[in-house]
């Protein structure tokens, strides 16, 4: 600066050409709120489940667990009137991923709460998610009785064990029988076509 010269300072209006870095904090985030508990799929009717402990011949496992020392190891069956290995999740699961260890008379979801042996789909959906989503709907399962008024379904392990979930391929059943008097009709080969195809020729 020349000898005499004046400073100048810059103009209040000058914008600030960088911002000082502890400054520079990025914009917090949101604050944590409580899990969001699954309660139904918009939008799916309304049912209630059929009661399945009645049919549960083990059942309440207490009878037996609350004289036995509690063991997480996974392990060989061998000595219990269960199966000795899980044929469910290609031996991925264990006992205690679905039973709630200090008392075997409830189910369990994989955040800790306790889920009654009559609600079991609530267990069962954490894995097999879009095979409840038709369960609730009724795309998937059973319903009891008729089509109409209220809606009564079957649980999953009415039709799955719970340890061995795969059912077995069953052949299928004969057709109906023919009344007496009555002959077969004839097979027509328009309708035996494939639908494009009769759709191409104009069949119905």
């Amino acid at each position: 600066m020349a000898p005499g010269a004046v400073p100048v300072a810059p103009p209040a209006s000058a914008a600030a050409t960088h911002k000082p870095l502890r400054e520079n904090q990025p914009p917090a985030g949101p604050q944590p709120a409580e899990p969001v508990i699954f309660g139904a799929y918009p939008g799916a009717p309304a049912f209630s489940v059929v009661a399945r402990k009645p049919q549960l011949v083990l059942y309440p496992c207490s009878q037996c667990h609350k004289v036995l020392p509690l063991n997480r190891q996974p392990r060989a069956l061998v000595a219990a009137p269960h199966v000795a290995s899980l044929a469910h999740g290609g031996g991925r699961t264990w006992c205690l991923d679905c039973h709630v260890a200090e008392d075997r008379d409830w189910l369990r979801t994989v955040d800790g709460r306790r889920v009654d042996f009559d609600q079991s789909q609530l267990a069962c959906g954490q894995c097999h998610g879009a095979r409840h989503r038709d369960w609730s709907f009724g795309g998937h399962g059973k319903r009891v009785a008729n089509w109409q008024g209220e809606r009564q379904i079957y649980a999953c392990t009415h039709c799955h064990d719970p340890h061995a979930p795969a059912l077995a391929p069953r052949a299928p059943s004969p057709p109906p029988p023919v009344r007496a008097g009555l002959q077969p009709a004839p097979r027509v080969l328009e309708h035996a076509a494939p639908a494009w195809q009769r759709a191409a020729s104009g069949a119905r």
